[in-house]
């Protein structure tokens, strides 16, 4: 009779409504996390939770069962369930702010799965974030995800860390976008294109001009030669690989148009700069100095629109050029264009800016991407000032990878803690020598058992690098959280998180609490 009654209870047993989840192939079903985060418990009933996601977080339905309203899942490697009303079918927008140190790097997700790389700083820091987060320990061949790398501009701590990724056999980039000046060794100097009428007329515009340029070889050595040979690694990876320049003629970027729609939402990327000018029947980008004021100025300026949300996303505008595209946008009567509820910081917080440009962007939110070893300072305590001032709303919201990164102070024991790793890794170089220099019977298993604790440390020292100093910002359109990590797990969660909603009487994203 037990028997029989639990039989019975078990039959009817309410199963997970399929407007909560996909289903993928042999039987897999997915799902992703509600606004504003969601807790993964240690069981159906438990109040102790063993994962803290947020807005938008994938999530593995492992059951379709529901127990005490609650769903088996795995979600960043942790089994545990989770709320049925913690869950949506419909992904979200992912920005994620990678704290490369010094420089700029953002992985962006479209909610249809697109993803981007939009500058990726100067060292490997973007490289070890992505194969943290897609598992790409020893994978020799390209994962099934394509992704496109837009370079703001030919700086080093912007284009730099692409090197290692274009070289990473598990990541397949189609295309690269870019500002049209690629600097290269011409003549014995660093050249970055004919200079007429005081504009760059020289501009590299497409897949044929770029190859003529990074497949010479007097162009791959000497001065002046590390953005080609940095391209060049995205051709070699990918012969189909395709080149091109990006500014405001192209209006948007590819099909990313107002008349593109994800979720019933448009979706769009429009390019807010370079501007080009045409003086005396020449045509280019303003030359002010034949350097890196004109690289910086002349950045790749997204204006990315999903549903009611407007987010910026540049390089290193300067005051000069700022100035261009501020009077560009008033003298034509569309102001309004700059206008964004959230932005990325031009030039990782420095001074030189321009006001007028910044009160016109009028950001709810600002995130500053910079790094400790650098001899700048950044960000200046003036344009914190006037991001705050200028901000929209009374209490506008400054995020710093460099300040979310601090998440330890430098004591003894935490020296001792961290020098670990480091022997940890030296000594198993030195394993590793000493089999390979050996005569041991069993030295393909020995080298195995080896690449099995390399990989292990690899990835504790990848998730330490990527999960603190990065700022999350997650949006469906109407909603919007931006996060970072708590240095310490609180008992209410790892996640300190900032919620917007679109707000229809004032046409902006409002605060919400």
């Amino acid at each position: 009779m037990g028997c029989s009654f639990i039989y019975q209870k078990n039959k009817s047993m309410a199963k997970l409504d399929t407007s909560k989840y996909v289903e993928g192939v042999n039987n897999y079903y997915y799902t992703f996390a509600e606004f504003p985060d969601a807790k993964v418990f240690k069981d159906e009933n438990s109040k102790d939770w063993v994962q803290h996601l947020l807005f938008g977080d994938f999530i593995q339905i492992v059951d379709l069962e529901i127990k005490n309203n609650r769903v088996k899942v795995k979600a960043r490697n942790n089994f545990g369930w989770i709320s049925v009303s913690k869950i949506r079918k419909e992904r979200v927008l992912e920005v994620n702010f990678i704290d490369i140190g010094q420089g700029d790097g953002c992985h962006l997700v479209t909610p249809d799965d697109e993803h981007f790389i939009i500058d990726a700083g100067e060292g490997d820091n973007m490289n070890r974030y992505l194969t943290w987060r897609f598992n790409l320990y020893k994978k020799n061949v390209p994962i099934k995800l394509d992704f496109k790398a837009i370079i703001s501009h030919g700086d080093m701590d912007h284009y730099g860390g692409f090197r290692d990724l274009f070289k990473n056999k598990a990541l397949r980039f189609s295309n690269v976008y870019h500002q049209g000046i690629v600097e290269r060794p011409e003549a014995g100097k660093v050249s970055f294109g004919k200079i007429e009428e005081g504009l760059i007329t020289e501009l590299v515009s497409n897949t044929t001009e770029m190859k003529a340029i990074i497949t010479d070889p007097n162009k791959l050595s000497g001065k002046g030669s590390t953005y080609p040979k940095t391209l060049a690694e995205a051709l070699k990876s990918n012969p189909n690989v395709n080149f091109k320049m990006l500014n405001i003629e192209n209006n948007y970027l590819d099909a990313f148009t107002d008349q593109n729609f994800v979720n019933g939402k448009e979706f769009s990327m429009k390019i807010l700069g370079p501007i080009p000018q045409t003086k005396n029947g020449k045509k280019g980008l303003k030359s002010i100095d034949k350097g890196g004021k004109d690289k910086n100025g002349h950045s790749v300026i997204i204006k990315l629109k999903y549903g009611n949300l407007r987010l910026l996303l540049g390089g290193d505008l300067n005051e000069e050029f700022g100035k261009i595209m501020h009077k560009h946008y008033a003298d034509n009567n569309i102001l309004d264009e700059l206008i964004v509820d959230a932005a990325k910081a031009c030039h990782h917080g420095s001074n030189h800016f321009d006001l007028d440009f910044l009160k016109a962007v009028n950001a709810a939110a600002t995130v500053i991407s910079s790094g400790d070893d650098e001899p700048y300072s950044h960000p200046r305590p003036d344009t914190l000032g006037a991001l705050g001032k200028h901000g929209y709303g009374d209490r506008p919201m400054i995020f710093s990878t460099e300040l979310a990164r601090s998440n330890k102070e430098i004591t003894y024991k935490n020296l001792i803690n961290l020098n670990d790793w480091g022997k940890k890794v030296a000594d198993l170089k030195l394993q590793r020598k000493a089999i390979n220099d050996g005569n041991a019977p069993n030295k393909a298993e020995l080298l195995k058992e080896l690449d099995v604790k390399t990989t292990d440390i690899q990835k504790d020292i990848n998730s330490f690098l990527t999960r603190f100093g990065m700022i999350n910002l997650r949006s469906d359109g109407n909603r919007m959280i931006i996060a970072q990590k708590y240095e310490r797990d609180a008992p209410s969660g790892k996640w300190d998180i900032q919620e917007m909603e679109f707000d229809t009487n004032t046409g902006r994203f409002e605060r919400k609490g």
